[in-house]
C-alpha cells in the first residue's frame, strides 16, 4: 500500500477544517473601509425667530390712550346718565404701564400665549351737572370721586396650520379672565355706589410670523369675538403688530402697537347697565427667548 494512502487519515481531517474556515463568512466589522472622501458638513442650525422658540418672554412698556363710556341703571331699571369718564370724572386717558407676555411651543407647531393686562385709575372733580350713578344722583357742584379698575389675564392657544422657515400662521381660541370694578363717592359723606363684575370670555384668535430677513420679523395677531347670551352681551377685539429685531440669537427688540376694545352690556339685572373701554397705543418691548 502506498505510504501517502496511509496518511489520508491524518491529511483529511486538516482539509476539512481547512475548507471550512475558507468558506466561513468573514463578520462585516472586519471589513475596512479605505474611502478617504471627506465628511459631509453638518446640517446648519436653523435661523433664531419667533418661529422658531421654544420658550420667550417679552418684557416691555406700553403708551395707551384710553376712551372710556358707561351708564349705570338703578335697581329699578330708570337708564342712568351716560358719561365719559375721562370727561365727566376727571380719569386720566392715559395707560402708561409694563407689559408682560410668556409664549410656550408645544412641539412644532402648538404655541400658548399668557398676557395680562392691569389698569388702574382713580379721579377727582367738581360736577358741573346732575349725573345718576346706579341708585344714587350726584348733584351739581359736588367733589366726586371715582374709581375704574379693570384686570384681565388672556390664555391663547394657537395651532400653526402653515409653517415654513420663513413664515408661520395659525388659528385657535382665547379664553380672557376679566375683573371690572366702578364706584363714586361723594368726598366727605356716605353717599357712594360700588359696582363690580367678574368672569370668562372666549375669542377667536389669528397668529402671524413671516421672516423678512436673517434677524427681522414682522409679527401680528387678532383675536374677535361679540356673544350675547339672555340679558348679557359682550364684545372683545384685540389687535397686535409688531417688528422684531434678533439682535442675539435669545436676545431681540422690538417695536409694537395694539389696539384693544372691551365692551359689556347688561340688561334687565340689578345691576345693568353698558361699559365700554378702548385702549390703544404703541409699545416698546425686549424678547428672551430659546
Amino acid at each position: 500500500m502506498p505510504s501517502w494512502y496511509r496518511a489520508l487519515p491524518l491529511v483529511l481531517p486538516l482539509l476539512g477544517a481547512a475548507l471550512a474556515v475558507h468558506a466561513a463568512p468573514v463578520p462585516p466589522a472586519s471589513f475596512v473601509s479605505y474611502d478617504d472622501s471627506p465628511a459631509p458638513p453638518p446640517a446648519p442650525a436653523p435661523v433664531a425667530s419667533p418661529i422658531t422658540d421654544h420658550l420667550a418672554l417679552n418684557a416691555g412698556f406700553f403708551w395707551g390712550r384710553i376712551n372710556t363710556y358707561g351708564q349705570f341703571n338703578s335697581g329699578k331699571g330708570v337708564p342712568g346718565t351716560p358719561l365719559t369718564a375721562e370727561q365727566n370724572l376727571g380719569l386720566t386717558d392715559q395707560a402708561y404701564q409694563p407689559q408682560l407676555e410668556i409664549i410656550f411651543r408645544l412641539k412644532e407647531r402648538s404655541r400658548v400665549r399668557v398676557d395680562f393686562f392691569d389698569l388702574r385709575r382713580n379721579g377727582e372733580v367738581q360736577l358741573t351737572g346732575p349725573i345718576l350713578f346706579g341708585d344714587q344722583t350726584f348733584q351739581a357742584g359736588q367733589p366726586l370721586r371715582s374709581m375704574l379698575n379693570w384686570r384681565q389675564m388672556d390664555i391663547t392657544y394657537t395651532y400653526s396650520f402653515l409653517r415654513g422657515e420663513r413664515f408661520e400662521l395659525g388659528a385657535g381660541l382665547g379664553v380672557h379672565l376679566l375683573e371690572a370694578e366702578a364706584r363714586a363717592q361723594v368726598a366727605g359723606t356716605p353717599q357712594l355706589v360700588d359696582y363690580s363684575e367678574a368672569g370668562p370670555f372666549a375669542t377667536l384668535a389669528l397668529d402671524g410670523t413671516y421672516l423678512i430677513a436673517t434677524r427681522w420679523s414682522l409679527n401680528a395677531r387678532a383675536q374677535w369675538l361679540h356673544l350675547t347670551v339672555n340679558q348679557f352681551s359682550g364684545l372683545l377685539e384685540d389687535f397686535h403688530g409688531d417688528a422684531q429685531y434678533r439682535w442675539r440669537r435669545n436676545f431681540a427688540l422690538g417695536v409694537g402697537y395694539d389696539y384693544a376694545l372691551h365692551e359689556v352690556d347688561i340688561h334687565n339685572h340689578d345691576p345693568s347697565g353698558t361699559v365700554r373701554l378702548q385702549v390703544n397705543g404703541p409699545q416698546l418691548f425686549v424678547r428672551v427667548s430659546y
